[in-house]
C-alpha cells in the first residue's frame, strides 16, 4: 500500500506558497501516483490560492479606481416651464461614460441583471463589478413598481429599473455625484432659491404628489411612501439625498412616458 503523504498549506516554507510550488506539488503528486485524495487537496489548496490573489486585486484595483475616479458631474438640466433651471441630475449614461475610464485602467467592468417579485410589485437591479482575474463582487436596489394611473406597465418598469440600476451602480463603486459632498453641497444650496413655502419636509411632499401619492398628511402613509420610492429613512440628515432620488425618479418617469 502507498503511504500517503500530506503537506498542509501552512507548513510550506512561504516563498513556496505561489501558484508555481502548487503546481510542482500538483505534478510531483501525479508522477508518484499519490492517492486521490491527496491530489485533491493540492487542487484545492491552488483553488483557494489563486481566489485569495484574485481578491487582492480586486481590492487593490477598486482602491485605485476609487483615486481616479472624479466627483460625477450632474450633466442633466431640469427646468420648470418658464424655462428656469429646478434641479441638475446625473443620468446612469452620464455616470458610465464618466467613470468608464477609470474602470478601464484597473481592469474592472461591469454587468446587469433584473429581478422581479412573483407578485410582479417590486424590481431589484443587480449590479456586479468583476476584476478581470475573476473576483466579483454585488451591488443590489430593490424598487417597488409603483401604480401610476396614467403610465402603462412598460414604462413604470423602465423608470423604475433604471432608477434602481443607477443606485445600484453608484453604491457598487462607491461613486458620489456632484452634491454628495458637502462643499458641493454647500454650493448647491446657495446657488438654488428655494421659496420659503417649500422648505424641505414640504419640498418631498410635492414631490411625492408627483409620483401620485394622495395621501400625504398622515405620517405614517408619508414615510412608507418614502422608504418605498427612494429606500431611504425619512429622518433629517437624509433629506436632501431624499429629494435627489424623488426628483430623479420624476424625471426618469417622464423620459419614458
Amino acid at each position: 500500500m502507498k503511504k500517503e503523504i500530506v503537506i498542509a498549506k501552512s507548513e510550506l516554507p512561504t516563498t513556496q506558497r505561489n501558484d508555481n510550488s502548487i503546481e510542482s506539488f500538483i505534478s510531483q503528486a501525479i508522477d508518484k501516483g499519490l492517492p486521490i485524495e491527496t491530489i485533491e487537496r493540492f487542487l484545492q489548496m491552488r483553488k483557494d490560492f489563486r481566489a485569495d490573489q484574485a481578491r487582492e486585486a480586486y481590492v487593490m484595483a477598486m482602491a485605485q479606481f476609487q483615486r481616479e475616479c472624479p466627483v460625477i458631474a450632474k450633466t442633466k438640466e431640469v427646468k420648470n416651464k418658464e424655462g428656469r433651471v429646478t434641479y441638475r441630475y446625473a443620468p446612469l449614461d452620464s455616470i458610465v461614460i464618466q467613470v468608464k475610464e477609470a474602470l478601464g485602467n484597473n481592469n474592472l467592468a461591469y454587468n446587469f441583471r433584473e429581478s422581479r417579485s412573483e407578485d410582479g410589485t417590486k424590481l431589484t437591479a443587480i449590479c456586479t463589478i468583476r476584476h478581470s482575474m475573476g473576483h466579483s463582487e454585488e451591488s443590489t436596489f430593490t424598487v417597488e413598481v409603483g401604480a401610476e394611473a396614467y403610465m402603462t406597465d412598460t414604462q413604470k418598469y423602465g423608470a423604475r429599473m433604471t432608477f434602481a440600476k443607477r443606485y445600484a451602480f453608484v453604491n457598487a463603486l462607491g461613486i458620489l455625484t456632484g452634491d454628495e459632498d458637502t462643499d458641493a453641497r454647500e454650493l448647491k444650496q446657495k446657488q438654488k432659491l428655494v421659496p420659503p413655502s417649500l422648505d424641505p419636509k414640504a419640498k418631498v411632499i410635492s414631490l411625492l404628489r408627483k409620483l401620485g401619492v394622495k395621501d400625504t398628511k398622515d405620517a405614517d402613509t408619508t414615510k412608507e411612501q418614502i422608504i418605498k420610492f427612494t429606500q431611504l429613512e425619512p429622518i433629517a440628515e437624509n433629506l436632501n439625498e431624499i429629494i435627489d432620488r424623488l426628483e430623479i425618479l420624476i424625471e426618469e418617469r417622464n423620459e419614458n412616458n
